[in-house]
């Protein structure tokens, strides 16, 4: 399969200046088909519409539906368009891809945080900004190092990830395994999730697969 044949969904802020709108562009770039669901035209994203979105049809045939975390700070009808999303995500077989950002004001991610756990058995791919990674290791009570692992076993996540661009490292924790995996390339965090997710239902099984669409080939 090649990326022109991923379909990916994202649900974002209609000024696309948020995580999930990131990938979204990213993977655009790379051949992926790619919708963004967010408020009508003229509406307030706050207060939008949720009712109004069509999750079963918007859903159907595609692969990925991609949400950030901070989304769920936005506002009250946008947190229900959320997890709408995600429900028919589960029911039209389109699996979900959680972007756990860092909130404008950081204070809030333990909220944000709070809301993603509530739900994180929805949840297929997790990616943890870089950014986040300490603060969130830090609510977890755990180091940097472990927080990948000890959240895909409480979650039972099935893949776990970040991309550390200093180090230009991607780490996968999977079902079968973890990886860690230098790049050549220079890339950015929310570039190389976008490679990941239009590589990963082509890539194989297992860890080798794992490995294929983590190293963007």
């Amino acid at each position: 399969m090649s990326a022109s044949e991923v379909r990916i969904v994202a649900f974002g802020r209609p000024e696309r200046d948020d995580a999930a709108s990131a990938v979204l562009s990213a993977a655009a770039e790379r051949g992926a088909r790619t919708r963004l669901v967010t408020s009508a035209p003229g509406e307030d994203f706050a207060t939008m519409d949720h009712g109004a979105i069509d999750w079963r049809s918007t859903l159907d045939s595609a692969h990925w539906l991609v949400s950030s975390a901070s989304t769920a700070l936005d506002g009250a009808s946008p947190r229900y368009a959320w997890g709408a999303g995600m429900t028919f995500g589960e029911l039209e077989g389109a699996r979900t891809v959680m972007i756990v950002d860092m909130p404008s004001n950081p204070l809030r991610l333990a909220e944000s945080w709070g809301a993603v756990i509530e739900r994180i058995r929805q949840v297929h791919v997790l990616f943890i900004a870089p950014d986040a990674i300490d603060a969130l290791s830090a609510l977890e009570e755990v180091s940097a190092a472990e927080l990948l692992q000890r959240v895909r076993h409480r979650g039972l996540v099935p893949h776990v990830c970040t991309y550390l661009p200093n180090e230009r490292t991607a780490l996968v924790e999977h079902s079968l395994g973890s990886v860690n995996l230098q790049l050549t390339a220079v890339t950015q965090p929310l570039e190389w999730l976008a490679g990941f997710l239009c590589g990963l239902p082509s890539a194989g099984p297992g860890q080798a697969g794992v490995e294929r669409a983590a190293g963007g080939s």
